[in-house]
């Protein structure tokens, strides 16, 4: 197990060398950039308000960490066909209409540090629009002429659905669980992960157990990468993020590191609980108490606690990949882990 800095990042737990972006971009760059202009292309409207929305949102840009995801493993499943970068277009416009609706519910202002769809638009249009991704994914991918792919793609918006449906449920929680949060994490993040990396294997009929390890890869580097993303709305550099500290718990949402300080019967965690709630009363960005939290996550380990548990999230993905053929598809999945764990972004 890597160790643990006080600020929170980790050591690589892989060992040198690693797998750099731009020797993933020499792999899937072609590729990548066929995307791009595939989702520019698609979010194209005759109609003047959808045409309007859709280049706005085409600017806004992202890590494209999903076509990433899908394109890795189609180069690790030897597929040469023509709809690997088209699903790879798929699963961004359906990880852009769950951004769309989750800005909406959390009357978000800014996404990626730029202007958010309903702030410019309000959120009748911003709520119909997100809808039209969804329905805009689900046309482009009839393309692939697959009906279990569709079941896939259908499937995974559902639990994604059932997620951000959960989650309104748990603001302003203070006692959710570790088990309640971790399977929220699934639904709304890691499924979508685990979906890119099946549909690869979809495409070129791999076998059951192969099948598998794509499956549970894909689910554990997207546990790892959200729990490292909630880490980062303490741990992080709020510039870089393009977002102030503490926003998750702001909005009533209790993260790993969180829920560890609160359920703990020490004095800590009973400091914790008022801060937390404090936090969630004041809403503000520059609140004391959220620096006084801060430190009190570090100091009691609850910060640690929950970095080891996405590490340990990350060594599972890497295992998943021991029954393929080593080469550079494997090598660069093998280090995706590793890249989540110490982003800061």
């Amino acid at each position: 197990m890597s160790n643990v800095t006080s600020f929170g990042r980790a050591e690589r737990i892989l060992p040198d060398p690693v797998v750099t972006k731009s020797e993933i971009d020499r792999l899937i760059g072609d590729d990548l950039r066929d995307v791009e202009s595939c989702f520019r292309s698609n979010l194209e409207s005759s109609l003047s308000i959808v045409d309007e929305i859709g280049s706005f949102v085409g600017q806004g840009g992202g890590k494209r960490i999903r076509p990433t995801l899908h394109l890795l493993c189609t180069k690790l499943c030897g597929y040469r066909g023509p709809h690997g970068v088209l699903l790879a277009t798929v699963l961004e416009f359906i990880h852009s209409a769950t951004l769309i609706h989750d800005d909406i519910i959390d009357e978000a202002t800014t996404r990626r540090g730029n202007e958010s769809v309903n702030s410019r638009w309000g959120n009748d249009v911003t709520v119909l629009f997100g809808d039209y991704l969804f329905a805009k994914a689900m046309e482009m991918a009839l393309q692939a002429e697959s009906l279990a792919i569709m079941q896939k793609l259908a499937d995974v918006t559902l639990r994604m659905t059932e997620g951000e449906m959960l989650q309104t449920r748990y603001v302003g929680r203070l006692d959710l669980s570790v088990d309640e949060y971790l399977d929220l994490v699934r639904r709304k993040t890691a499924g979508l992960f685990s979906c890119c990396c099946e549909l690869a294997g979809m495409l070129t009929g791999v076998e059951n157990d192969r099948a598998g390890a794509l499956q549970r890869f894909g689910m554990n580097l997207g546990m790892a990468f959200q729990l490292v993303d909630d880490l980062l709305d303490f741990t992080g550099n709020s510039k870089t993020l393009g977002k102030p500290a503490a926003c998750d718990l702001r909005e009533g949402k209790a993260t790993l590191a969180v829920i560890h300080l609160l359920s703990s019967s020490s004095s800590q965690g009973a400091k914790g609980r008022d801060l937390a709630r404090r936090i969630m009363e004041i809403g503000s960005a520059d609140s004391p108490e959220i620096d006084r939290l801060n430190q009190l996550l570090h100091d009691s380990g609850a910060i640690a606690r929950a970095r080891r548990t996405a590490e340990g999230y990350a060594q599972a993905a890497v295992a998943e990949l021991e029954g393929f053929h080593d080469g550079p598809a494997r090598r660069a999945l093998a280090a995706l882990p590793d890249l989540v764990l110490v982003r800061d972004r």
